[in-house]
């Protein structure tokens, strides 16, 4: 049916804006895979690359909205362009099919590594079909499509359509082809697209509800375990409790990524609904509502930008968590802006630096002062009454070598523990959340680096001592101790 003038202009202004939304949403997310090579070497993150790069050429020709559309086309506000112009931008959006195919991958992958512990090493050999699958078949019925004569405008945008938009077609007109071009295309819009569509959207709900069950099942387990009366668990053994500790990290790690599964399939929804619905009506009863339509001018171009908002969901989270004071509006303005991922690079990420290295050297030379003082008065104090002729110097490189040792084990513990402790900031990735052997723990060079820098300080602070109050056998040197006795 014809649309008034006001409503043209909706139909083909809001892709415009949609389609920027999803461009920038899948643009940052191309960005943040490709800027960490750590990320670039994952099956998971190489997914959502493929997904986003996809949905990145689809929104932009979602963008260009009814302007490929040959000049001079009824019943659509700005048409500028050609035949030419138009199959273009149908062959790419058909192309798209490839962006709902991936997100199936990426809820069949979420089901592989948590329901069945699936590591990274086993994944890469289902990569392969994971990424081919799509592209495969979008490339397929796009040329397809194109050999068919199929793409032709379609009110929106171009895409698969007739022409005239009202012929019907050899197999609903006794054999007859009233069309000039795209004969049938309703029967193809259902092969080519809606089917696979719907197919992917079945897929991930499968997959999600069976992530969910045993998320599920494993959390009533661990609920069953912990409030049985008749077994307290004492960890006394610190492999054991390792163990049991890791074990319930890896359980809350699985629910957030089956929650982040979840919100990747509402989005797959939320996308699609409108447009599906309102091809369903057009091919039942010849009859389109504006009001679906315009909702699907709105969110299928739209889904770049709601695939952002799920993978900086755990970002957010993090911020909002550490930061209860801001809004949920400014939380995400920040974050979209960069200015969060700035924050935390310079306050979570371990230092490599030096400086950074010099500082935890003295915050190391600070915590283990207390325990020096007291062990190097005693020390002067035998060294000064026995006169066995050895320098405090000495005494206090025996120390240090022996607080060096005794104390730098613990020390690393703790940056390990704070490790364990640091909310996830990134996109939820099963493999490195449920511990894969292949993602080994890095050593921290500071350790080292800030027992150096403490040796150093010690040492000249005892050179210090002694040329103030150089030893004499006529004069009696004062020490204080730590308690603020003067001992002789």
């Amino acid at each position: 049916m014809p649309w008034s003038e006001i409503q043209q202009k909706h139909l083909s202004i809001w892709p415009h804006f949609t389609g920027t939304l999803s461009m920038i949403g899948s643009g940052l997310i191309i960005h943040q895979v490709l800027r960490s090579p750590k990320n670039r070497k994952r099956v998971y993150h190489r997914l959502l690359l493929a997904m986003s790069i996809c949905d990145f050429n689809t929104s932009f020709w979602y963008f260009l909205s009814t302007w490929p559309i040959p000049a001079g086309t009824s019943n659509v506000f700005a048409p500028s362009g050609t035949q030419a112009s138009c199959t273009a931008q149908g062959f790419f959006i058909q192309f798209g099919i490839a962006t709902p195919l991936y997100n199936a991958a990426l809820a069949f992958y979420y089901l592989l590594t948590i329901r069945y512990q699936w590591r990274e090493k086993r994944m890469k050999k289902a990569e392969r079909y994971l990424l081919a699958v799509p592209l495969v078949w979008a490339s397929g019925t796009s040329l397809a499509a194109l050999g068919m004569t199929l793409l032709n405008n379609a009110n929106l945008w171009c895409w698969i359509s007739s022409v005239p938009l009202g012929c019907k077609g050899s197999l609903r007109n006794d054999g007859v082809n009233d069309c000039e071009r795209g004969n049938n295309q309703w029967i193809y819009r259902w092969i080519f697209f809606y089917g696979p569509l719907w197919a992917a959207i079945l897929l991930s709900g499968v997959s999600m509800l069976l992530t969910y069950f045993s998320v599920a099942q494993t959390e009533k387990a661990s609920s069953k375990w912990k409030n049985n009366d008749t077994f307290k668990y004492e960890p006394t053994d610190s492999a054991l409790r390792k163990k049991k500790e890791k074990e319930e990290s890896d359980r809350k790690h699985s629910k957030q990524v089956s929650s982040q599964a979840f919100y990747y399939l509402m989005a797959f929804f939320f996308s699609w609904t409108p447009a599906t619905l309102t091809r369903l009506i057009q091919m039942v009863w010849y009859k389109t509502y504006y009001p679906l339509i315009l909702l699907m001018a709105i969110f299928t171009p739209m889904q770049g930008f709601l695939n952002y908002l799920v993978y900086m969901r755990p970002r957010w989270l993090a911020y909002r968590k550490r930061h209860p004071e801001w809004g949920r509006c400014m939380a995400f303005a920040m974050i979209f802006l960069g200015e969060f991922h700035k924050n935390t690079e310079s306050t979570n990420v371990r230092p490599t630096n030096r400086t950074s290295q010099e500082t935890r050297g003295n915050m190391l030379s600070t915590v283990r002062g207390r325990r020096f003082s007291r062990k190097s008065s005693v020390s002067r104090k035998s060294s000064v009454s026995s006169g066995a002729g050895r320098s405090s110097i000495d005494v206090s490189a025996s120390i240090v070598s022996e607080e060096h040792k005794e104390e730098e084990r613990p020390f690393e513990d703790v940056e390990e523990h704070k490790e364990k402790e640091r909310p996830f900031e990134e996109d939820v990735d099963p493999e490195v959340t449920l511990g894969s052997g292949e993602q080994n723990e890095e050593k921290s060079p500071g350790v080292e680096n800030g027992t150096s820098v403490f040796v150093k300080s010690t040492l000249r602070s005892s050179f210090r001592v002694f040329e103030e109050n150089p030893l004499d056998e006529d004069k009696k040197v004062h020490f204080e101790d730590v308690d603020g006795e003067v001992v002789q």
